[in-house]
Order: structure tokens, then sequence, then C-alpha cells
């Protein structure tokens, strides 16, 4: 069944430069109460509506994975993808909801508080903002208008509702209305958020929230570097078939890094991939459905085409083995050497005060 025909069956399933913002907290302990040896989170986004066995085989890959090497990953669903899961493949759903893995919310395109797709809230203010951002959370965004069927659930209650447990983080793309989404999903039960992706963490002050959410700590990521004389960041997973493949091995890169931290305190790391990097390449699977190119540099306008042509590539099996192959040695390598942590964990180790604006 295509995207389109998804969409017409049920309706559409459907940096801080706000620094001054934040609320700062302060540790009761020193640095060291962070945790004595390096942490590292395994984030995985997951997104791929259009190729929805593929993206639910592998989140069921990468549950066994981390459960395989005793550890929890910290998957970040949105709701479209999660109504997919439950409409065609339920299983994932339990699979999720039984494990002892984490789940947080994320949102993708036409979600109006990703750049460029803010329409619905233009010129809302106040009251009637905070109540269009909770209607975002509450009812079905069609994936075609970018409007909401408020005949059907949606958002992150929704996959609050499937799961039985609160998404952790909700991450809020858009610094334009952060603050007012903030406060709503504070409100819906989450407990942390995402301001910066990979790094950004005071070495000092590790542990910082806003709006009574955890700002989810990051020194560095093990997710793309420059290598090789060059001075362009590539994500690991995409260089593995190519000449420079031993300097993208994530565990040389993770050791690497680890060798070089100088500060007090141990780091605290992120490993972000998406479930599509293991099975395509080239580009994201729905970029054209929302966006003029392939890069997303320009966002398209409703009603939006939900057949347009995947302008990913699949992966050979050699090369999807070999994302594979390097994923695990990072786990089992994390797995024996440091501390693997969730977002729940990172919230554990935040004995902090905050202090108000």
């Amino acid at each position: 069944m295509t995207l389109a025909s998804r969409a017409r069956v049920r309706a559409a399933v459907g940096v801080f430069a706000m620094l001054g913002a934040l609320w700062l907290v302060t540790e009761r302990g020193s640095p060291g109460d962070v945790g004595s040896r390096p942490a590292i989170t395994f984030a995985v986004n997951v997104h791929d509506i259009v190729n929805v066995d593929r993206s639910a085989d592998t989140v069921l890959r990468l549950i066994d994975l981390f459960e395989r090497n005793g550890v929890r990953g910290d998957f970040y669903v949105t709701a479209p993808i999660v109504a997919l899961y439950a409409a065609e493949r339920p299983e994932v759903i339990d699979r999720l909801r039984e494990s002892e893995m984490t789940i947080s919310y994320h949102v993708r395109p036409p979600h109006p508080l990703i750049p460029g797709f803010d329409a619905p809230l233009r010129g809302l203010d106040g009251g009637a903002l905070k109540t269009a951002l909770s209607d975002y959370e509450t009812y079905r965004l069609d994936l075609e208008t970018g409007l909401l069927d408020r005949n059907l659930p949606g958002g992150y209650t929704y996959v609050k509702s499937v799961f039985g447990r609160a998404p952790v983080v909700a991450s809020v793309p858009s610094a334009l209305h952060r603050n007012e989404s903030l406060a709503v999903f504070a409100e819906l039960g989450a407990r942390a958020t995402v301001i910066y992706h990979e790094s950004g963490t005071d070495v000092e002050q590790p542990f910082a929230y806003t709006h009574g959410l955890l700002v989810r700590p990051s020194d560095w990521s093990v997710t793309r570097w420059a290598a090789g004389g060059s001075t362009k960041e590539q994500f690991w997973w995409t260089m593995l078939d190519t000449s420079l493949a031993s300097t993208y091995d994530p565990v040389r890169y993770l050791t690497d890094r680890l060798e070089a931290w100088d500060a007090e305190r141990a780091p605290i790391v992120t490993a972000l991939i998406h479930e599509d990097n293991f099975t395509c390449e080239g580009a994201t699977p729905w970029a054209l459905v929302y966006y003029e190119d392939a890069q997303k540099g320009t966002p398209r306008r409703p009603p939006f085409d939900l057949g347009a042509p995947d302008p990913s590539q699949p992966r050979s099996e050699e090369s999807a083995e070999a994302v594979w192959a390097a994923y695990e040695s990072l786990v089992a390598y994390a797995a024996a050497n440091l501390d693997v942590v969730t977002s729940e964990d990172l919230l554990a180790r935040a004995d902090l005060e905050v202090v108000g604006p």
C-alpha cells in the first residue's frame, strides 16, 4: 500500500539562539557526581513514513541488538510513524512497549514546529497559540494538508496513550515557538528536551533545565566528523564503503575522543542515527513529499503529494550489513567500557537545584 493510499484510507495518519530563555540549574554535588565513567546514549530517530515495513524491521532488529548487549536504546518516534505501526505492524508497538527501551518524541513535516511549516501558527500568541500547540499534540496531523483531523487522536498525547507512558524527551526543532511549545510538552508529561543535538554541554555545569525540562546533555557525538584531510563532516555510515572507511569506524572515533578528553568530569556522549540510515542512503525517503529538493532546502506548500518519489537509494545487502556490524561493534564496546544511558537515566543523575530567571 502506498503512502498516498494509506492517507486516503485513514484520513492521513497522521542554538542556543534562545539561550536567554533557558532556566539554568546548579548541581548539588561536584562534577564527579555526573558519573565516574563516560556515559553514552544511543538515540534512534524513527520517522520513515514512506517505507513502513523497512522501518519496522529495522526497529525490531535494533531492539534485539540492544537487548543482546544488555543495554537500552532511546527511540525518538513521531506520532505518524506510531500510527502507521499500530495499523500495519502492531508487533513493533508491542515490542517497544514491553521492552526496557526508552520512548521519546520528535516531529517531522508537516508539523508546524518544523521550520517552514509554521503557517497554522502564524499570527497567534498568548492563549490562542498555546491552544493551537496543544491541539497539534492532541489530534491527528493530516500528512497531506498539514491541518488537524479532530476526529482522531494524534501528537504527543497519542504516543503517550499507545505506549502507556509519557515519552521522556520532546524535541522542538524550531526556535520560533520553542518557549510556548516546551511549556505545553511539560504539561503533557515530558521531562526533557533537545536544544542542541550533538554538542553544547557546559563542561562545568552539564545539566540545565528550561521550562522544567532537562536539556538533554551531550558533550560530543559519535555521529559525524571530518577525516582524511577534509574539513567537511560526514556521517560515519555514509563512509564505510569508501577508502576512508577505517577513519570513520565509530569505535575508533569514540576511543580517540575519550582519550583526548581532559575535563575533570567524565564526558556525556550521544550516538545518534536514524532508522533509515541502516537501509538506504542519499536522501531522506520522504524529502520530496515536503520539500522541492532532496536536500530539504525549500519547503513545499500544501497539499503535499504523498505519492512523491522516494529520492533515497536502497543499500546493497553488503552495505547495509557493514552499517549494522559497525553499529553493533559500537554498542558492544560501549556496553563493556562505558555507562550506556538513556534520557531516563540522565534525569536520574540530574540531582539538581533549579535557579529561576
